[in-house]
């Protein structure tokens, strides 16, 4: 059923489709049949189909004469003119000559003209472009009612449609024109294929009418070829693809248009030029009406000679590729873009073009991956294509570098850029900043301009106005501003905060620029701003603006040197002169720290200061909050450059709190220009806390004179206050030193140091001082008192116990002005005294009690060392006769070292003396006890240096006594030497030297006497003395030359005298008395004597060997005996003692032993005598012993006996001389001996004389002997017996007792032995005794 009713519907559809098929058919026929009948009539129509025209497109129509025929079914139609008026009546299409064959069947079925084929022999078009930038045919554009779709639609539908000439006039929207020529033109359709094909010619007119239509002629034409699918109508639908080929096709006309309106400051110059380019592209059309196109562009040359003589562009190479967007914008892009220019290298570009439509014509952008600045530069100058301000910017920036990622255009704003900058330069011009190979990115838009930049590997700046060169800046980040102000014709250039590192350290910059175009000759408006944190300070040269006045900039330079730059700022100004004050400024700031600041040459620098530097044009001000000058700490200063005066002259003022040591403040002033102020005190050691205040005003003009001020005027000053405390002042190497010192000093070139109650120690004791100038001297008075023994500091001297009292003293320090006059004047201090209070424990005439007064006066000078000292102590009379004689010093030093010097007491002061310290003095009398601790004067320690001086005493006395003895015209030179005192002295008693060893050396002086005479009157008197103390002796070594006592020379004498706790002993004695000589045995024990004294009884002994020559001379002169007997030589050795003093030796007190030991003498007959020394050694006579025996012996005794040897030993003891050992005397022809005891009280005498003689040669002595003396008779034994036998047999033994004077004389025996020695007697009885012992009791025990 369903199939049914399918074939009932077939059925019905196609007698539908004939019966419509047949009425076509007919309706073809008759519509053949009309028009064949009509169509040659048809110019009668014209005006119908004028308004039939006009109805249906809207707008006015105006056509030429029409003409037509109809063979076969083809419809043809002739046109001589057909024009289409815009609204404004110019003409939007123009056709000439137009035939066209009309499809009969394509017409029906659009119903409307459909040409099989149409062929004009030319077509003008003009295409408008709107506002959106969408194009469209003139007058029928979206503000109008005129429908297009005649015109479309034949040429959608119509399969063959020819235009001879084509003429499209392009009416841009910006008001320019460009004329599109095509010939040959042929389009094809069929269906929604379309293809067109043309030559291309492209010509540009300011102005295109329908009177002057003519074309250009192109010299080098174009083949297009364009194929498309879809409706023509239908925008949105519609695609095609192109071809376009152009050989020597000529580009200059519209490019040069092109950038004449788009840039046409840049390209104001740029006339027409032949560029006949070479090439092919290929293009697409889009639904939507958009459009893209890509190809080759090859110019073998573009001449400049058009515009200067210089070579041409050769052999440009470029990819292209571009698009259209209806409504938005069209461009293109040139890839690997490549020319030659010359022999400069040129690397290929790659460019974008872009510029939008309709009313926005003037919006575009040009990008361009590269240019080389230096390049572009040098074409605009040589080419001259620009106008002459761009020239003239060109010339004077002189712009360098590379140009990256240029973008270049306009917009509704203006015309903006960008680009990044690659090791840009420019110049400075006009004042403004300049840079070397900078980094960074660019940015212009309208009025307003960006430069930002991240330069990391350095790049110099130049700012002109502030700095004569170049700045190497390492890093950089920041941008930069550019505005421009139309009204007021006004370009800005400011900055950002840029960021940036330099070789000083890291900073801040900010400036700007501002110009009026035209700037009618003025500079521009300069700003600078720099802000920077720890800087380094030494390269503060290359910061410092040379625009600052040149004083201060050297100033600045010169004052601060290595610092630690914690912050920095700098602002410029430099703008056109105006009564701104402000319009030309330069501010500088600086804080630093640990830095060094000399802020005066002539001063002493702060050292690791922490300061603000703060610089206002001329006006300079550093202010310290803490630092160090020397090595006192300054804090709260202010120190300012200025020349606000009115001489207009630089000066610095200085403001400042300076706490350190006293003596670093002295040291400041010492290195100052107060330096001749202070030279004399600056080497004097300082010590103490200070506190001083800085005003100082110091001129920067060298050379300028001391001005105090005035009207308007402004000169030097220089006030210093100081408070002092714990402060001390002492003169270097010298004990003259102030401590303790509190007060306020204070210091001005007016008044000089001036202050008063300033207090202090001197020596320990309380000072009040002040200050004062007296004309050109600077003055220091003080007054306080001393005590005797701080003197000590000065002279080592016991001077407590010659000066009792506290000194009063008054003091004045002289500083005389350093200058052409007085440079040599010395400074000076005074101190006096009246001695008030004080008592001198001195002989006369210096002696002085506390009531009395008495002026000392002391003068110390410096120059500046401690140089002279002169005093002088006034002096009293001896005596009322006499007159007052002063105590004068006069000592000069070197380098403070004593170098020369004079004291003298009433005697001519003379110059001294080079390393000689002169003491003159002359004395009527004196005691030298009394003075000898003045010779500790002049005493050194073993620690000291070995001295550089002698110290001479130059003494004179009438009389003096010394050792116990009255001198009379004593003159004295002692001679002070490191080791010893070397006094040479003579007097009426005494020539000769002593030397009195110094220090601790142990040795003990000595007296070297050439003469010693001691008057006998004078020495009995001495002897007799009550109380002589030995133990207070000296000790001293003693040698006489020559001792004379009374008339009589006893010969020389030395011996080592000393002291000691018991008394005192005589050591080494030597000499030659009356020809006795002590200390004669080099290799025996020396000659002593002891003198002991226990403060109630003294007691002497006598030790020692003693030579002797002739012992006759020492009896005869020394003891004023007889000659009894002589001798060549011997030798006495004393052992005795005395219970008494020296010289009262008795035979009462004398003990202790004498032995004597002659050789080669003779004894003399003794006369007689009552002197006890003469009866004993009468005693010992043998010459007398022979003379008293009872025998004849006339040939013996009468005549001196002689000795070969005489020896034996005396023993004194309780007024007994006992010859223990016998004396023995040996003679050419026998010998004698003797023992027994002496009474020397009683002057009895117990002992025995032994005589012997030889047989042999006294044979009749021994008969005479046998023959009166019976009991030898019988007795005889002739020489021819032993020697020993034979003296037994000649000796004889005699008994001697009873008084000295009346001597008993017996024989004992004959032949008697010899006598013994009493000690070998003795020892001999008790050795025999002892043996009887010992044999009794061996007998017992048997």
């Amino acid at each position: 059923m369903a199939m049914a009713k399918m074939g009932k519907a077939f059925k019905k559809a196609m007698r539908w489709l004939w019966l419509t098929l047949a009425l076509l058919i007919i309706g073809m026929v008759i519509l053949v049949v009309i028009g064949r009948q009509t169509i040659t009539g048809v110019d009668h129509f014209r005006g119908d189909i004028q308004k039939i025209i006009e109805d249906q497109i809207g707008l006015r129509v105006e056509l030429g004469e029409l003409n037509g025929e109809w063979p076969r079914l083809v419809p043809i139609l002739d046109i001589e003119r057909a024009t289409v008026f815009a609204d404004d009546n110019s003409p939007a299409v123009v056709i000439s000559g137009g035939r066209a064959d009309l499809d009969l069947f394509e017409t029906m079925a659009h119903r409307m003209p459909i040409w099989r084929e149409l062929v004009v022999d030319s077509l003008q078009l003009t295409m408008v472009e709107d506002e959106a930038g969408r194009w469209g045919l003139k007058g029928f554009d979206g503000n109008s009612d005129a429908d297009l779709s005649l015109f479309i639609d034949p040429l959608s539908y119509s399969q063959l449609i020819r235009f001879q000439d084509v003429q499209i006039v392009m009416q841009f929207f910006s008001g320019k024109t460009m004329l599109l020529s095509g010939r040959n033109v042929a389009m094809e359709n069929a269906d929604d294929f379309h293809r067109a094909e043309l030559s291309v010619i492209v010509s540009e007119q300011e102005q295109l009418t329908s009177e002057d239509a003519s074309p250009v002629q192109a010299k080098s034409p174009a083949y297009l070829l364009i194929e498309g699918h879809g409706d023509l109508k239908d925008v949105e639908s519609f695609f095609a693809e192109g071809y376009f080929r152009f050989d020597d096709f000529n580009l200059s006309e519209p490019l040069a248009d092109l950038a004449r309106s788009l840039l046409p400051s840049l390209f104001a110059n740029l006339s027409d030029f032949e560029a006949n380019a070479n090439g092919e592209i290929w293009f697409s059309f889009h639904p939507g009406g958009s459009a893209n196109f890509e190809g080759m562009l090859s110019i073998g040359e573009i001449p400049l000679v058009w515009l200067a003589d210089v070579p041409p562009l050769t052999d440009i190479k470029t990819e292209v590729t571009g698009w259209y967007t209806p409504g938005s914008d069209w461009g293109l892009r040139l890839q690997g873009f490549d020319l030659n220019w010359s022999d400069t290298e040129i690397e290929p570009l790659d460019l974008v073009f872009t510029q939008r439509l309709g009313s926005h014509w003037q919006d575009f952008d040009i990008s361009v991956n590269h240019l080389d600045l230096t390049l572009m530069s040098e074409l605009l100058s040589s080419t001259g294509i620009a106008d002459k301000k761009v020239l003239n910017a060109v010339e004077n920036l002189r712009p360098q570098g590379v140009i990256n990622a240029l973008t270049l255009g306009h917009d509704h704003v203006g015309y903006y850029a960008s680009a990044n900058l690659e090791k840009i330069g420019l110049a400075s011009w006009k004042g403004s900043p300049s840079v070397k190979s900078l980094d960074g990115y660019m940015e212009l838009y309208g009025d307003r301009g960006l430069f930002s930049f991240a330069d990391s590997d350095g790049f110099e700046a130049y700012f002109p106005s502030v700095y004569k060169d170049y700045l190497a800046i390492d890093e950089a980040t920041g941008s930069i501003n550019v505005s421009w102000e139309a009204d007021d014709k006004l370009l800005t250039v400011r900055s950002n905060i840029i960021r940036a590192k330099v070789d000083a350290g890291s900073s801040n910059i900010m400036f700007s620029a501002q110009q009026t175009i035209p700037s009618g000759g003025n500079p521009p408006d300069i700003s600078l701003l720099i802000g920077a944190r720890n800087l380094d300070a030494t390269q503060r040269s290359k910061y410092l603006p040379y625009t600052m006045p040149e004083q201060l900039n050297d100033w600045l330079k010169e004052s601060i040197l290595d610092v630690d730059v914690e912050e920095f700022g700098l602002l410029i100004r430099n703008s056109p002169p105006k009564f701104d004050r402000f319009s030309q400024t330069t501010q500088l700031m600086m804080k630093t720290s640990k830095g060094d600041i000399n802020y005066d040459p002539n001063w002493t620098g702060v050292r690791d200061a922490t300061s603000l530097l703060l610089v206002d044009d001329v006006y300079t001000e550093v202010l310290l909050a803490s630092g160090t000058i020397g090595s006192a700490e300054i804090s709260d200063a202010k120190v300012i450059y200025s020349k606000d005066n009115a001489d207009n002259r630089p000066f610095l003022l200085v403001d400042a709190q300076v706490v350190g040591d006293l003596s670093e403040v002295i040291n400041i002033l010492a290195k100052s220009p107060l330096k001749k102020k202070v030279a004399g005190i600056s080497d004097w050691n300082y010590r103490g806390k200070t506190h001083s205040h800085l005003d100082l005003v110091i001129p920067m003009v060298k050379g300028l004179a001391f001005d105090t001020g005035g009207a308007g005027k402004l000169g030097q000053q220089y006030n210093v206050a100081t408070t002092i405390t714990e402060g001390s002042i002492s003169i270097p190497d010298r004990p003259i030193s102030m401590t303790d010192i509190h007060g306020q000093m204070n210091f001005s070139l007016q008044d000089g140091l001036y202050g008063e109650g300033i207090k202090g120690n001197f020596w320990q004791r309380p000072m009040v001082t002040s200050l004062y100038k007296t004309g050109d001297e600077q003055r220091i008075a003080f007054s306080g008192d001393l005590l005797p023994e701080s003197l000590n500091q000065l002279v080592a001297f016991p001077w407590q116990k010659v000066m009792v009292g506290a000194v009063p003293i008054e003091g004045l320090v002289t500083i005389p002005t350093a200058g052409e006059d007085s440079i040599d004047q010395p400074i000076t201090l005074q101190v006096t005294s009246q001695l008030q209070g004080v008592s001198l424990e001195l002989p006369a005439p210096l002696v002085k009690s506390a009531e009395e007064s008495q002026t000392l006066d002391l003068t110390f000078y410096f120059s500046p060392q401690f140089e002279r000292l002169t005093a002088t102590l006034a002096g009293k009379a001896i005596a009322s006769s006499l007159p007052s004689s002063n105590l004068n010093f006069d000592l000069r030093f070197n380098n403070a070292e004593f170098n020369a010097g004079q004291i003298s007491y009433d005697r001519p002061m003379i110059e001294p003396e080079e390393n000689i310290l002169r003491l003159s003095a002359y004395l009527p009398t004196t005691e030298l006890e009394l003075w000898q601790p003045l010779i500790g004067i002049f005493e050194r320690s073993e620690t000291e240096t070995e001295l550089s001086w002698q110290t001479i005493f130059d003494l004179r006395f009438d009389e003096l006594e010394l050792a116990s003895f009255q001198l009379q015209d004593i003159a004295a030179i002692a001679t002070l030497s490191e080791q010893l005192v070397d006094i040479e002295l003579s007097s009426d008693l005494v020539d000769g030297q002593l030397l009195i060893p110094l220090g601790e050396s142990g040795q003990a002086p000595k007296i070297n006497l050439s003469r010693l005479r001691l008057p006998s009157t004078l020495l009995k008197e001495k002897t007799t003395a009550s109380t002589i103390d030995p133990r207070r002796f000296m000790a001293v070594d003693i040698a006489i030359d020559e001792l004379v006592i009374g008339e009589k020379n006893w010969g020389s004498l030395s011996f080592d005298l000393r002291p000691e706790v018991s008394g005192a002993s005589f050591n080494q004695i030597k000499g030659n008395l009356f020809g006795l000589k002590p200390g004669f045995f080099e290799n025996e024990p020396s000659t002593e004597f002891f003198w002991k004294y226990d403060g109630k009884n003294y007691s002497s002994r006598l030790v020692g060997p003693v030579g002797v020559g002739n012992i006759g001379e020492f009896l005869s002169s020394g003891l004023g005996t007889p000659q009894i007997v002589d001798s060549k030589s011997g030798r006495l050795v004393f052992d005795l003692a005395w219970q008494d003093q020296p010289w009262k030796i008795s035979r009462e007190n004398i003990s202790g032993d004498f032995a004597i030991k002659l050789q080669e003498g003779s004894f003399y007959k003794s006369p007689g005598g009552s002197g006890a020394v003469l009866k004993m050694v009468s005693l010992v006579n043998f010459a007398n012993w022979l003379r008293r025996l009872k025998l004849d012996f006339s040939d013996v005794v009468g005549k001196n006996l002689s000795y070969n040897s005489l020896d034996g030993t005396l023993h004194f003891e309780n007024g007994i001389a006992s010859l223990r050992d016998p004396l023995r005397m040996k003679m050419p022809s026998g010998r004698m001996s003797m023992a027994g005891d002496f009474d020397l009280l009683e002057e009895q005498v117990d002992g025995r004389l032994v005589a012997t003689l030889p047989v042999a040669t006294n044979l009749p002595w021994v008969v005479a002997l046998m023959g009166g003396l019976p009991a030898a008779a019988g007795v005889y034994i002739t020489s021819k017996l032993v020697e020993k036998q034979v003296d037994r047999l000649s000796s004889i033994s005699y008994k001697i007792s009873g008084p000295w004077d009346d001597i008993d004389v017996e024989v004992d025996r004959i032949f008697a032995s010899d006598l013994k020695d009493e000690k070998r007697e003795k020892q001999a009885g008790k050795q025999k005794q002892k043996d009887k012992q010992d044999n009794e009791s061996e007998n017992s025990q048997k």
